[in-house]
């Protein structure tokens, strides 16, 4: 019985080349980057490290013990653009929309009522007026 190989032929360069040791230092590298308090979004620490910024969320899904390095390698990103923002080291409209657009902020909304409707309940209120005794 003769065996056939399958999958990507041997001279096949696009053939998935990650591992958990590759992924595992990229995400150091992007973490250690994203202290250094210069990069406010991960596609400018991506362009550094020479890759796409859609590596990382790749990545996650396919070593899903990344995912904890990830979500700090973001909440840096966040401080820092919130930082950044604040201190008009960025200009307060991109800080914005990149907070809005890469970090799920939204603008102030009614806390009280959870996003939902609220309900016109007529308020009654009853006086009782009395006249002093004329004796």
């Amino acid at each position: 019985m003769e065996t056939k190989k399958v999958g990507a032929p041997d001279e096949n360069t696009n053939a998935e080349k990650w591992t958990i040791e590759d992924a595992t230092d990229l995400f150091e590298k992007a973490l250690t980057k994203s202290v250094e308090k210069e990069y406010d979004f991960i596609g400018e620490i991506a362009r550094d490290l020479n890759t796409y910024r859609d590596i990382f969320t790749y990545l996650v899904g396919k070593f899903p013990q990344l995912k904890e390095q990830h979500k700090r390698i973001l909440a840096n990103l966040e401080a820092n653009c919130f930082t950044h923002t604040k201190k008009g080291e960025i200009n307060v409209a991109v800080g914005i929309v990149n907070l809005k657009s890469n970090y799920n902020w939204t603008d102030k909304t009614d806390i009280t009522t959870n996003g939902k409707e609220i309900q016109n309940v007529p308020t009654t209120i009853q006086v009782e007026i009395t006249k002093p005794n004329e004796d």
